[in-house]
């Protein structure tokens, strides 16, 4: 017997939601599922108040393109101070702003050298073709506050 009072042996039809049912995708046959929201949901609204604009050591974002990047566009972090900002709002020289870097993962488009067909045959008459490559790249996400290095010099 099943949870729901019907016999093991007996079969229900189970009615797909609306915008739900099997389908083909790269040639498997999978399942979507529709999703309905309800509109009478009521969410909490505070302000919101960007962490960069909060931090002690403010950022602002600007957006670098590459033609031959994926993604061609990503955003970096840039410093708006040297110094870091107390309480008050007053900046603080005995205190560095500087960026948080991140390592990321992009493709790099390429173009096919002359005899390198990066493991494909290559026909005669053919036009050399791009490729892409997986390259990382520094990102700068945000800045932070940190001690100075200070370096004893000798006597």
């Amino acid at each position: 017997m099943s949870l729901d009072g019907r016999k093991k042996s007996q079969k229900t039809k189970r009615k797909a939601a609306n915008g739900s049912g099997p389908v083909e995708v790269f040639g498997r046959r999978v399942m979507t599922v529709g999703l309905v929201l309800d509109p009478n949901l009521k969410t909490a609204v505070f302000p919101v108040l960007h962490k960069a604009t909060r931090s002690l050591s403010p950022w602002t974002y600007s957006d670098t393109y590459d033609e031959t990047r994926v993604p061609q566009h990503i955003s970096q972090a840039q410093c708006q101070r040297s110094g870091c900002l107390t309480p008050d709002g007053e900046e603080d020289m005995g205190l560095e702003s500087k960026p948080i870097l991140h390592q990321t993962l992009v493709l790099r488009r390429v173009q096919g050298e002359k005899g390198s067909s990066g493991g494909r045959k290559r026909r005669k008459g053919k036009k050399k073709g791009y490729f892409y490559k997986l390259d990382s790249e520094s990102v700068n996400v945000g800045c932070t506050c940190v001690r100075p290095s200070i370096f004893p010099q000798k006597q």
